[in-house]
């Protein structure tokens, strides 16, 4: 019989007699389910709720971040070479709460510019994995994002994610079920690491691999040419240089508040985070820096090398779908994995959740997604009237997404997924 977790570990309870739902009914039933906090949170503009939820509150630190230097932290640390020379690095947060037995394993990331110690990952583990009394009970795999400054300092290039992303899951997913003791794998991402979910969910089955049981995909930036895309197109370059992501737009309408808000927040993820995670993989550039005029062009740079990286390996054919991803140029790339064209191949349990006041990702774009995914029993799809861009803990408590990823996890809501009464 299907159960739902709560925030906290289960605790044994007289059994009663549950309803019959499926696994997706019970998943839509938690989501629409929502309390929200006092009336002075769930007033904030989405703009707010996400720097609120991100933030550190302190002036000379203002973003929420993973002590590297701990201890416990550096044990934590995870690094994978793959046999084409691309290097992956996160922090791995074992779960041991004394049971025998294999566990759960949760791979997550964040998304654009995030990386292990990041603002996103930080308030992850403030909400779900810092008590342990009351963590998720899994493994959990914190990825840096390809677009982080660890990701350049171990490769000399970026990647804008997706596909590409997806694939590296797929192989370090391979590498962690022969290291560790695991029952199922899922999998979490957060604004362009949700496009990362749903790609690699696809490729699992298209390799056959069956090695993902679930996905959950938050604040999805669906396609990076519209999301950060617009927002890089915005941003200052140098004189007589053109910014080379409005090569997508036909015309850009006028700058907005919200739209100085977003280069704000963007340079101050690159001077505050990017630099600073990039420095601390390589110490002997302590020097490294990049210019506010600069930023637009540098990532655009290190992505195209990204891709031609990608287009001189030696791949076996049926490792790398070509058909559907080219490697030509950049644009095509970011054209062929916007996740409106590939959200119908899900086979998977998966979990859409975004809100209207999203201030990073404009509404239509998480509509063309449901549209295209509406007929596909394996997605549940849900969109909040607040919650920011993974702000969902300002507007609801950290309970809302914290039962979600519970249910997701659990072997009898997924085993049940379409279960018919």
């Amino acid at each position: 019989m299907l159960f739902s977790y709560g925030c906290y570990a289960p605790q044994p309870r007289e059994e009663v007699e549950k309803p019959s739902l499926s696994g997706r009914e019970l998943v839509l039933q938690a989501l629409k389910s929502r309390k929200e906090q006092k009336k002075a949170q769930s007033c904030l503009g989405g703009v707010l709720t996400t720097a609120i939820s991100s933030s550190s509150l302190n002036p000379a630190n203002p973003l929420k971040r993973i002590d590297p230097d701990d201890e416990e932290n550096k044990d934590r640390i995870f690094r994978i070479k793959f046999s084409e020379g691309t290097e992956v690095g996160g922090l791995l947060f074992k779960y041991e709460n004394g049971a025998n037995g294999p566990q759960p394993l949760l791979m997550a990331s964040f998304g654009f510019l995030q990386d292990r110690w990041g603002s996103e990952s930080a308030k992850f583990y403030e909400l779900y994995l810092k008590d342990p009394t009351q963590r998720i009970p899994a493994h959990v795999l914190i990825l840096d994002h390809p677009t982080a400054g660890p990701f350049l300092a171990y490769n000399d290039h970026l990647s804008v994610g997706s596909y590409d992303d997806a694939r590296m899951w797929i192989e370090i997913a391979q590498s962690l079920r022969n290291i560790l003791d695991i029952t199922t794998i899922h999998l979490f991402g957060v604004s362009m690491s949700g496009q990362t979910v749903v790609h690699a969910l696809i490729e699992d089955k298209r390799l056959g691999l069956d090695l993902f049981d679930s996905g959950m995909a938050v604040s999805i930036a669906p396609d990076f040419r519209q999301a950060p895309g617009k927002q890089l197109a915005r941003l200052k370059t140098p004189e007589g240089t053109e910014n080379p992501w409005r090569h997508s737009f036909e015309h850009l309408p006028n700058e907005t508040l919200i739209d100085t808000i977003h280069s704000q927040s963007i340079w101050m993820l690159i001077n505050k985070q990017f630099v600073t995670s990039y420095r601390w993989v390589k110490p002997e550039e302590d020097e490294f820096e990049i210019k506010r005029e600069n930023v637009a062009v540098f990532l655009r740079e290190a992505c195209e090398a990204r891709i031609t990286f990608l287009r001189e390996q030696q791949r076996i054919p049926d490792t790398w779908n070509y058909r559907d991803f080219s490697l030509e140029n950049l644009e095509l790339f970011m054209s062929a994995t916007r996740i409106a064209g590939v959200v119908g191949r899900v086979q998977t349990p998966l979990v859409l959740v975004s809100s209207e006041d999203d201030p990073a990702v404009e509404r239509w774009m998480y509509v063309e997604v449901v549209d295209a995914a509406e007929d596909n029993p394996w997605i549940v799809d849900y969109e909040t009237e607040r919650g920011g861009h993974f702000g969902f803990d300002v507007a609801y408590g950290k309970d809302y997404l914290g039962r979600i990823i519970r249910l997701m996890l659990d072997p009898d809501v997924i085993n049940n997924w379409n279960k018919t009464n």
